[in-house]
């Protein structure tokens, strides 16, 4: 049985989060220290939703060789 994720550890809720910080680093509105840190937890966001896409992919694969080596 799987475990119930908090919707914060999904890979919608990271790119969402990737987006707003991207669009805050990018706002000339803001000041340039604001600007600096939302582009360092854009880039942070960023890594954690390729490392999140890269464990879905993974789950996937292994849980098709197993369904394949349980057939066999």
């Amino acid at each position: 049985m799987d475990e119930k994720r908090s919707y914060l550890d999904t890979p919608a809720y990271t790119a969402f989060l990737t987006v707003v910080a991207f669009w805050a680093a990018a706002s000339s509105g803001t000041a340039s220290y604001v600007r600096v840190g939302a582009g360092l937890c854009a880039a942070g966001a960023a890594a954690h939703f390729v490392r999140l896409l890269v464990e879905r992919r993974r789950d996937r694969r292994g849980a098709a060789e197993a369904a394949e080596v349980a057939d066999s």
